[in-house]
């Protein structure tokens, strides 16, 4: 799921389950390496929403969450971040972190 500004609230912050939310750029080598990982992991997840956040498109998002490095990766649950990685990662490292924050 593609999160912009306008639909940020919504979609993460009053989300009912966690979200995995990826920031990337157009420009970001490994944030294209790992789109089809995030695909994978989306079409089997049940618990978590997969979203991502064009960091260059939504700026302001991006500000917010201080991202200084992409790809970055956050869960927020709750309406609060409680998790974040920098760096491309793995299936199994993204799963791994995924189930840190099952039911936590």
């Amino acid at each position: 799921m593609e999160i912009t500004t306008k639909n940020f609230d919504e979609k993460v912050l009053h989300s009912r389950q966690p979200v995995l939310l990826e920031f990337w750029a157009s420009w970001c080598p490994p944030c294209h390496a790992i789109k089809k990982t995030l695909k994978q992991i989306e079409a089997t997840e049940k618990e978590f929403i997969i979203a991502t956040v064009n960091a260059d498109r939504n700026m302001g998002i991006a500000n917010k969450y201080n991202v200084k490095g992409l790809p970055c990766f956050m869960i927020i649950k709750d309406g609060r971040e409680i998790h974040r990685e920098v760096g491309a990662k793995s299936m199994k490292q993204i799963k791994e972190i995924m189930d840190e924050h099952r039911n936590s």
